[in-house]
């Protein structure tokens, strides 16, 4: 929270003619709301302030409550300047608002303050022709783990993937975007997709965070702070025949619960931060402790029998205890399989494909039946277990199929279209379980057929959508 003694200082960006105050004995009341149009509530603990908009020496404060209202009494006649500070402002990067006042003897004055809207900080920072009503704006400043200082100049990563349109294919593209912070390290991105997972990572020199998701909502902005901090890999054995994989491992530590959306606690779930390998199971009030992680922001990710799976980002800070509130959702009730006999056709010429592949063999493969009985809630699911095939926790987040011998990462081919084999963006973010219709893995490059043929060396992973069946 700035200081009090702030707000006069704005009266030099206010010119305003220098003239005697003219107080009397007649003073009136100034009553309001401080709102916070981004997040729709109102804001508590907003310091307001009131003061003379002709220099004189004269101001007055008022600390909202959790309601956001305050009220300044005994307001003299004359002209002011008024406004609020919040650590919500700062975090933003925002100047306090002020507004002036001319204020004569009465009824209580009404004055309404607010955080500005999304599209009006939007407008702000990318210009009228960088937003639109499809796209969104990640805010934030990029700080330090150990010491919470902005980091100048530090950088962002942002990827994302699209479903491209073409006159004669549909296909999953991966798209980046790069930024860097401010000498306040304070960044903003602009242009980016509305209801998509958006995989961000910052950095600085040598320092990182780990990868986190987020999604912009009809808000149309997301803000939150990125700490960065040394990352050390730590080479682990998950087995005794296979290869050590490098984990990040660290001083902090993470204490949270995991609740369902009714409030109870999840008993059993399992969760970790993604990168680390370090996995704990709530007790029986949903309670969970992780220790030897990684400082900076990560992903933490808690799964369940029953519940879909949750991933939110979470901040691992030297001196400030890291604590979590997961909410599971149940995952939907379907009704029983209604059975249907009729004589087989093929809805798409792929599926004619599936079946012909199939038969001759050379790999594993998956229909809609086989996907229903095992009800997945990732590809990696869908594939654990395979012969030649381990999933194993990566240093970017999240989980990776490899496959033997060399543990190299197969090729994923999406309806069609093969995609960046990009290590540092999951497989599991290029196509989500309830999107898959059928599934071929082919754990041995040499039986990989032709139209999918390896251009990695290693085995393929080729998955077929709800989108080839339109």
């Amino acid at each position: 929270m700035r200081a009090a003694f702030l707000l006069p200082a704005l009266l030099l960006a206010v010119p305003v003619a220098r003239e005697a105050q003219t107080v009397t004995t007649r003073q009136t009341v100034i009553r309001g709301v401080v709102f916070d149009s981004l997040k729709m509530r109102p804001l508590g603990n907003a310091n307001v302030q009131i003061a003379s908009a002709t220099g004189a020496a004269w101001i007055k404060s008022y600390t909202t409550d959790s309601t956001g209202t305050f009220e300044l009494t005994d307001v003299p006649n004359g002209t002011y300047l008024i406004g609020f500070f919040h650590v919500e402002l700062d975090s933003l990067g925002l100047p306090p608002p002020t507004f002036r006042l001319d204020v004569r003897a009465g009824p209580p004055i009404n004055m309404p303050l607010a955080i500005p809207s999304a599209r009006t900080i939007a407008r702000s920072l990318c210009g009228r022709n960088g937003t639109s009503d499809s796209t969104g704006l990640f805010m934030g400043h990029v700080r330090w783990a150990s010491n919470s200082r902005p980091v100048p100049e530090g950088k962002l990563v942002l990827r994302w993937a699209e479903i491209v349109i073409r006159k004669h294919s549909i296909t999953r593209e991966v798209r980046t975007t790069k930024a860097s912070s401010g000498p306040d390290g304070f960044a903003a991105v602009c242009g980016l997709p509305l209801a998509t997972t958006i995989q961000i990572q910052g950095a600085s020199a040598g320092d990182s965070s780990g990868a986190f998701e987020i999604t912009l909502t009809r808000t149309r902005i997301y803000h939150r702070d990125i700490f960065v901090a040394p990352l050390t890999r730590t080479s682990v054995s998950t087995s005794d025949s296979t290869p050590p994989v490098a984990l990040l491992r660290g001083i902090g530590r993470v204490r949270g619960h995991v609740n369902g959306i009714t409030g109870r606690p999840v008993h059993g779930a399992h969760v970790t931060v993604w990168g680390t390998g370090v996995e704990t199971v709530t007790s029986a009030d949903g309670e969970f402790t992780l220790g030897n992680l990684p400082e900076g922001t990560h992903t933490l990710e808690a799964r369940a029998v029953g519940f879909a799976p949750s991933r939110q980002p979470v901040d691992i800070v030297r001196g400030t205890p890291s604590a979590a509130e997961v909410e599971l959702a149940n995952l939907a009730i379907t009704l029983d399989t209604m059975k249907v006999f009729a004589q087989r056709v093929y809805p798409s010429p792929f599926s004619g494909d599936f079946e012909r592949r199939r038969r001759m063999g050379g790999g594993r493969f998956f229909d809609e039946k086989d996907i229903e009985q095992r009800k997945p809630t990732l590809l990696t699911d869908l594939v654990r277990g395979i012969p030649g095939i381990r999933v194993v926790p990566t240093i970017w987040g999240g989980v990776e199929p490899v496959m033997s011998p060399g543990n190299c990462r197969p090729d994923l081919v999406i309806d069609g279209s093969r995609q960046i084999n990009d290590p540092t963006f999951p497989l599991n973010t290029l196509v989500w379980a309830n999107e898959l219709r059928a599934v071929e893995v082919y754990t041995n490059p040499l039986k990989v057929p032709a139209e999918f043929q390896s251009v990695s060396g290693c085995g393929a992973i080729v998955v077929w959508t709800e989108i080839t069946r339109r």
